[in-house]
């Protein structure tokens, strides 16, 4: 399957899919600002026919280079491109366990609160995402204790946990020091994540 084959798929679906537009094997929620919600359609292994399709959320406050699914959940278990009922039973599902599952995330607070259901606590990723939230929410007592947690649990042995336990302190620093400036840095990542995920015509 191509991005290309995605996108058609994905424009089919959109009558089923008020307030959400296509973008390549994505079908988003506009404005993409501080939240990206939405759906993607993933390649199968096996077969150019076969697909997976997660929803999921993303926090852009967070600093990101591409979509990932550790706030999200697969739909179905593998879909076939020439199924000869595909349109309706994708759009049935999502319907049914996409739009339920993303229509609470609207808020940084929103993202902490579905971030701590997913009781993943081993996950950095999580953890991080959980502190950032909170401090994009303006929660600043309960980001920073957030942040001392994740620092805590980070292997500094390891390239990307050092790199993000050395954020999350200098982050942890400019929280306590000026509210103002964090929340600027907040915004800096924002763009700087819509920019890498090529999601600026949709803030």
């Amino acid at each position: 399957m191509t991005t290309k084959e995605f996108e058609r798929i994905g424009r089919a679906l959109l009558p089923e899919l008020p307030g959400f537009t296509a973008k390549g094997y994505l079908l988003l929620i506009p404005p993409a600002r501080q939240i990206l919600r939405g759906i993607c359609f993933e390649p199968s292994g096996f077969d150019k026919a076969t697909f997976y399709v997660w929803v999921f959320f993303l926090p852009l406050f967070v600093p990101r280079n591409h979509v990932s699914f550790e706030f999200g959940k697969r739909i179905g278990h593998r879909w076939t491109a020439d199924a000869p009922n595909l349109l309706h039973e994708l759009g049935v599902a999502l319907k049914r366990e996409a739009l339920p599952f993303l229509s609470p995330i609207e808020s940084p607070h929103a993202v902490a609160e579905a971030a701590k259901s997913l009781r993943l606590p081993q996950n950095p990723n999580v953890q991080q995402a959980i502190a950032y939230a909170l401090a994009r929410a303006g929660d600043v007592d309960k980001a920073v204790a957030a942040l001392g947690e994740l620092t805590q649990s980070l292997d500094a042995k390891v390239p990307w946990q050092l790199e993000m336990a050395e954020r999350a302190s200098a982050f942890k620093a400019q929280l306590l020091g000026n509210t103002a400036s964090a929340q600027n840095q907040l915004e800096v990542w924002e763009a700087e994540s819509i920019r890498n995920l090529g999601l600026e015509r949709f803030r």
